[in-house]
């Protein structure tokens, strides 16, 4: 919802008392005025319209208009009707919606209260349902291997919970606990996907959503992505893309110029060096969590990589363009000396095993 500065505020007022003075003369400018507040509505301008409703409202009252009383009330749903719907659009997927979409849609599902310290979902839990904040705030907790608990961020007003497990059909993959009184609005996974039929754009910009959610969560498995501030988080998941790859299938070659650093989620991946007389050495094996191309992203280090990169089992990565690293690693130290750090050992790993040999 859209707010305005004062001054936009006081040309308003200025323009209602101009249609006070034009309604003394011409009785049916106060159609202009309904117009007129009806536009401000369509823009989110809701002060404004309520501060034109307002003069609206003693027009009418003090005029003889036949039912007077009773375009006001009208008026007054319409603006309330519509405030209620625009504070959606700030939901991923659902600003895509026509209004009187996102009306029809919202108006068949249910709101739900989930109180302060109490769950909203479990790690592990099945579920065909996903949820908007309406108000309020919840914190997602993941589970590591041992199923100890981590904190990972805070949902707030307009965000959407738990479409990754029905868009996946999989288990709930964090705990949701409301931070304080909130309301939600409670949607069957069943309405979403007809929401879908009738306009595929909705479809399309859920499941990118759910992707960088996706690859957001993925990120943990690296000390360097899992403690970098959510937003930046956010950031590189939303340029980021997963990549497959077969076993003994060739990544990279020797010398070929990095243009992205991989994340290593499932599998691993190996160095190789091929020789002269068609003998290959395997130089180092770099497993899940382990990142791929960091030299790229330090100034004085190799931009290329020194040796084969070879899938030694079916293989999940998370790929990130090589700027974007960059860009992160200028926003946060902290992050950059954990990539130089990857880069170092990456690099005295293979000369390790080069001067074996």
């Amino acid at each position: 919802m859209t707010k305005i500065h004062d001054e936009t505020k006081s040309a308003f007022q200025h323009c209602a008392a101009m249609y006070k003075q034009l309604y003394s003369i011409y009785p049916q400018e106060h159609e202009h005025l309904q117009h007129q507040i009806e536009a401000l509505i369509q823009l989110g301008e809701h002060d404004a319209a309520e501060l034109l409703l307002e003069q609206l409202k003693a027009l009418l009252q003090s005029s003889h208009t036949t039912n007077a009383a009773q375009q006001v009330e009208s008026i007054q749903q319409y603006v309330n009707q519509t405030k209620h719907v625009q504070q959606y659009y700030a939901t991923p997927f659902l600003h895509l919606a026509s209004q009187s979409l996102l009306q029809t849609f919202l108006s068949q599902h249910k709101r739900i209260k989930c109180k302060e310290g109490q769950y909203l979902m479990h790690y592990g839990d099945t579920g065909q349902q996903m949820y908007i904040v309406l108000s309020g705030e919840l914190a997602v907790w993941s589970r590591d291997k041992s199923g100890k608990k981590h904190f990972e961020h805070t949902l707030r007003t307009g965000e959407i919970i738990g479409e990754l497990a029905f868009l996946d059909n999989t288990p709930r993959n964090a705990d949701i606990l409301a931070c304080c009184d909130c309301q939600l609005l409670a949607i069957p996974a069943q309405a979403v996907y007809k929401l879908f039929t009738k306009d595929p754009k909705i479809e399309s910009t859920l499941r990118q959503e759910a992707e960088t959610r996706r690859i957001q969560v993925a990120m943990k498995c690296n000390p360097a992505f899992a403690k970098l501030p959510q937003h930046l988080q956010r950031i590189l998941a939303k340029e980021a893309r997963f990549q497959y790859n077969q076993p003994l299938e060739r990544i990279y070659g020797s010398d070929e110029a990095i243009q992205y650093i991989d994340l290593i989620y499932t599998g691993k991946v190996n160095f190789i060096s091929e020789h002269r007389d068609g003998s290959s050495l395997m130089l180092h094996v770099l497993k899940t969590g382990g990142l791929l191309g960091c030299s790229a992203v330090i100034p004085q280090m190799n931009p290329n990589y020194s040796a084969d990169v070879v899938s030694m089992a079916t293989l999940t990565r998370i790929q990130f363009p090589l700027d974007c690293i960059k860009k992160a690693c200028d926003l946060n130290a902290r992050f950059y000396q954990s990539i130089l750090q990857q880069a170092k050992t990456e690099r005295d790993n293979l000369l390790r095993h080069l001067i074996k040999t």
